[in-house]
């Protein structure tokens, strides 16, 4: 099962910006907290030289580069011009892999299980009901022990969603009031409520930026 927005939001068209749009962080609150995010879910993914990892949504690489050292890392994205930017920054990881597929059909695939899963700025284009779903497909791939460790787009409860596209619109910034309107950003309290749910403790959440959070969950070791 296709998530049902993926072609949508294939990002093909906009590879080669993709780069130089993320790093306007003062004056897009899209943007802002992106490398701070980023940096956070490499620190909490709990990284060895023995660690297999999933990457779903890998984009231009800018999250892979900044892990020094793993096992394995298979990356997974729907867009193969993403991939060819990210591509010579990653040298350096010589256990990498790349996957082009659905970050969410390739969980019911034989890909084998992970210690660490982690996802930045993707997730949000997975409506409420796949998110459910994402959770419940990544704890079965996780072992024992196991983390999912998340960055991405997000608003603390289902009430703050009118509030935010109500106070972009109101200061002029129609791009963001859209954003949130068309885009599925995640719902902070009901994301942990389904994580913990399909069995992941503890849940722990850390803010970034007005829209950007993270996420980390861990799968118990017994």
């Amino acid at each position: 099962m296709r998530s049902l927005h993926v072609d949508e939001f294939n990002h093909d068209d906009c590879a080669n910006e993709y780069d130089e749009d993320v790093k306007n962080e003062k004056k897009d609150p899209i943007r802002a907290g992106y490398e701070a995010t980023l940096q956070w879910v490499v620190d909490n993914a709990n990284l060895s030289k023995e660690s297999r990892v999933l990457e779903l949504g890998s984009g231009t690489g800018n999250l892979t580069r900044k892990i020094e050292a793993c096992g394995e890392i298979v990356c997974v994205d729907i867009s193969t011009e993403m991939e060819q930017v990210g591509r010579p920054k990653l040298s350096h990881l010589e256990n990498r892999s790349f996957i082009v597929d659905d970050i969410l059909e390739v969980l019911i695939k034989d890909i084998g299980f992970f210690d660490t899963v982690i996802s930045t700025y993707t997730a949000h284009h997975l409506v409420e009901g796949e998110k459910k779903l994402f959770f419940k497909r990544i704890w079965n791939r996780l072992r024992p022990g196991g983390l999912a460790v998340f960055g991405d787009l997000m608003l603390d409860t289902e009430a703050s969603k009118k509030i935010k596209i109500d106070y972009y619109r109101n200061n002029g910034d129609e791009k963001t009031a859209i954003a949130i309107e068309e885009e599925f950003f995640w719902i902070v309290d009901k994301s942990v409520l389904e994580m913990e749910k399909a069995g992941f403790d503890p849940v722990d959440v850390k803010r970034f930026s007005d829209l950007s959070y993270g996420i980390k969950a861990k799968k118990p070791a017994s």
